[in-house]
């Protein structure tokens, strides 16, 4: 069936987006050090990736709706290439910060709209499909690192690597690009009525496009997934930020930070294989949470790990098999509480709170790493990490009480339980 094949596209899309980005994202904040980047600057570098998708987050899933994804990943794989291309040619540090105004609208359109491709169809194969999605992407994640980090060494002077690297990235996207090119044109795009590309890009547009989308959360699993989400990203910016810049100042390799980057890929992708077996034991939402308090642990525990090469390497599998678990979860508590319809806006409003928690991750850690020195900044960082998972577990499962006592009164007649 031809939905089957795009929805095969958008797997093995997403596994090629995140090997590309993967490739480059490592080496990003060593570059701009080498560039002279304060770890303050570096951090407010990283944030301005997450400025443009915070305003273009749910118009981008209402365009998903509208034109459908594959015109949106074309749009999304050209800003990915002008990323690139302005790192390579950067100059200066300020440059820089706007490649990652490009890098951010390109992964909130491309992610967006990948998910979006792969979450069609009923239930069963929605969540098959958003699990081997997300083995692809950490696929992605595992095997860029490792080839970046393999083009950088072969440098006598680092910096030349690291723009080497960038520079195979853009050659990768070029490709991507002729890919989409061609699968695009099999796709039955949806015909937008007259105006309404213009009403959505409008002041008046967009506006409406965040209130429909933070109407979604009037869902509980829609809350739920979002914060789950959320502490998973915030900590996964801190470290594609800083993790590697922390790590060279114990004297580890360009290959070393790759190998440990692709070995947390890695991680995620293995953790795929014991989802279907932990959906079996547990629920949705208790997967999520303890996924979410295992990674904000390793945070904490980063300082004692980092001066030990083989304890950073355990440390990193953990909190690999952790946020590899958080995707796939997080989508299908979300996806099961709306329409296919609404998934273009679901997408962009979880990619909204990806982004939100992106943008904060980096500059709040920033300012801690320059007036207390990164390891302070990590074990802080972490411990409130792990302070928030709590609250906010304790939370949900109370109001989750409250919700099926309130259901209990208001049906006193028990009635049978249809099952899906």
């Amino acid at each position: 069936m031809q939905t089957d094949t795009f929805r095969r596209f958008g797997i093995f899309g997403g596994g090629l987006f995140f090997t590309i980005t993967g490739m480059a994202a490592p080496f990003f904040t060593l570059y701009a050090a080498s560039m002279g980047a304060s770890t303050l600057a570096i951090g407010f570098i990283v944030t301005s990736r997450a400025l443009l998708p915070i305003i273009i987050a749910m118009p981008t899933g209402q365009l998903i709706d509208s034109i459908g994804p594959m015109k949106m990943l074309q749009v999304g794989s050209v800003f990915l290439l002008i990323s690139l291309l302005n790192t390579v040619f950067a100059a200066s540090v300020p440059m820089l910060a706007v490649s990652q105004l490009f890098m951010g609208a390109c992964i909130i359109i491309m992610a967006s709209a990948l998910q979006v491709l792969v979450s069609s169809g009923d239930r069963d194969t929605r969540n098959r499909s958003i699990t081997t999605y997300s083995m692809w992407m950490s696929g992605g994640g595992m095997l860029g690192p490792l080839i970046g980090g393999l083009i950088a060494s072969g440098f006598a002077v680092p910096a030349e690597g690291y723009r080497f690297t960038f520079v195979v990235a853009s050659v990768a996207t070029a490709a991507f690009m002729l890919l989409l090119a061609w699968f695009s044109r099999r796709y039955p795009h949806p015909v937008p009525q007259d105006g309404e590309i213009r009403a959505i890009m409008s002041l008046r547009g967009v506006t409406a496009s965040y209130r429909r989308g933070l109407d979604l959360t009037a869902h509980r699993p829609v809350q739920f997934g979002l914060v789950g989400t959320f502490i998973i990203m915030y900590i996964q910016a801190l470290y594609s930020g800083f993790l590697p810049v922390y790590l060279d100042q114990f004297g580890y390799s360009a290959l070393q930070i790759a190998s440990i980057l692709s070995w947390q890929g890695l991680a995620g992708m293995l953790s795929r294989f014991v989802i279907k077996s932990l959906m079996r034991r547990f629920t949705l939402e208790r997967i999520l949470t303890v996924a979410g308090l295992i990674a904000a642990f390793c945070v904490v525990l980063t300082p004692a790990a980092a001066p030990n090469v083989v304890l950073t390497y355990v440390l990193m599998f953990v909190l690999g098999a952790a946020a590899g678990v958080n995707l796939p979860v997080s989508m299908m508590i979300m996806v099961d509480a709306v329409g296919e319809s609404q998934h273009g806006k679901l997408m962009g409003l979880r990619l909204l709170v990806n982004r939100f928690s992106q943008t904060v991750s980096p500059a709040l850690f920033g300012v801690l790493g320059s007036f207390i020195g990164l390891t302070s900044a990590f074990l802080a960082g972490g411990t409130v990490l792990v302070a928030a998972t709590f609250g906010f577990s304790a939370y949900a499962t109370r109001m989750g009480r409250l919700s099926a006592a309130a259901a209990g009164a208001a049906s006193p007649s028990p009635q049978p339980v249809k099952e899906d």
